[in-house]
């Protein structure tokens, strides 16, 4: 199909979002993929682009072999996607919005197309996206606005690699890209926090076998990468700490009959008490704790906290269906499949994971 025709259609597909819907923020995300999908070209035409450096040039070749290993070994869906390339320069991909409650652990939901109810809500538009959040924080919420490195259409349109990743180095790169294939291959509506959490789990561990295959498991590059995702996974823990720890103070200060305002005021000390233990904890337990230094500043409230979950909590649930399997990725996302087709997906991974 030609590239003009091609945007013809995909206008008309997003267009049908429109009606009766919020006209502003769905034409927003109608323009802004369109003219993303405008901007892109055969990754194959960007390897002769004179404007990227060879680094940038290496990086598109090794993301088409992880983006095959994906698809022959790990089985996951592609598509077309990331075949083409978008000279985006430093650009994020788009923006997303989380919120929470300041006075519990309970996320500020959105009702969208397709994904269904979401705690986190994307834009082309930065200023759009801006003056929602605005007002969420005017009606009281803890709000968390930030840059996205990409995102998955879930195999409608061809996503494509973005110049701006190609700042990742290798262990980042290969994750991100197969974390966003496991998005087009399971997917539950209405549940972002499975949907999330597991394609996490598969992208370190898809990224993880490509180093092993590809290198050989004691080689330099596996072992480097190993390393990477063990510091990860001691975020990882981290993470649960904080969501923990606050969800009890939120719980206990119910259970009392705390008013909002106390809870409020209260939780701040529960925060730098838990924040405190990082550097005491975790931190030296990091192969490479210099490119962790941010979390020591990272302000902390539930918007933050809950986003954090939301990616990293209850990574075991998926990791023992993958154990059970004996590394059997395909046999693994067919469990994950069967898992998102049921009311509590989380119960069945550890029911299946758990029978003899």
């Amino acid at each position: 199909m030609k590239k003009s025709r091609f945007i013809q259609w995909t206008a008309a597909c997003l267009l049908l979002l429109i009606a009766g819907c919020e006209v502003e923020y769905f034409a927003q995300l109608a323009v802004g993929q369109i003219e993303s999908l405008a901007n892109t070209v055969p990754i194959e035409e960007a390897l002769s682009d004179p404007n990227l450096t060879q680094d940038e040039k290496d990086k598109l070749v090794f993301l088409q072999q992880v983006r095959e290993f994906g698809i022959n070994r790990i089985g996951l869906f592609a598509g077309d996607a990331y075949t083409v390339f978008e000279a985006n320069g430093t650009e994020p991909a788009a923006y997303v919005l989380t919120a929470a409650a300041k006075d519990s652990l309970t996320a500020f939901q959105w009702n969208l197309p397709i994904v269904g109810l979401t705690g986190q809500k994307g834009f082309f538009d930065r200023a759009l996206g801006q003056r929602e959040a605005d007002l969420l924080v005017e009606q009281g919420y803890d709000v968390f606005y930030t840059t996205a490195a990409g995102f998955s259409t879930l195999g409608v349109f061809p996503d494509p690699v973005r110049q701006s990743n190609l700042r990742m180095d290798e262990f980042d790169l290969a994750d991100f890209l197969l974390h966003e294939m496991t998005h087009s291959t399971v997917f539950k509506p209405s549940d972002t926090n499975f949907n999330e959490a597991m394609a996490t789990f598969v992208g370190r561990a898809a990224a993880q076998a490509w180093f092993d295959e590809t290198h050989g498991p004691n080689s330099s590059e596996a072992v480097a990468a190993r390393m990477r995702f063990a510091d990860k996974a001691v975020i990882d823990e981290y993470v649960i700490a904080l969501f923990t720890e606050s969800g009890n103070y939120y719980e206990a200060a119910a259970a009392r009959g705390d008013s909002r305002e106390t809870i409020i005021a209260g939780r701040d000390a529960v925060f730098q008490a838990i924040a405190a233990t990082y550097e005491t904890d975790y931190e030296p337990r990091l192969a490479d704790p210099d490119r962790w230094t941010f979390i020591r500043d990272l302000p902390l409230d539930n918007a933050r906290i809950l986003i954090g979950i939301r990616y990293q909590g209850g990574l075991s649930d998926f990791e023992a269906v993958l154990n059970k399997t004996n590394g059997d990725f395909p046999a693994t996302l067919e469990v994950y499949s069967e898992a998102a087709r049921q009311t509590d997906s989380r119960k069945y991974l550890q029911d299946w994971a758990a029978a003899p």
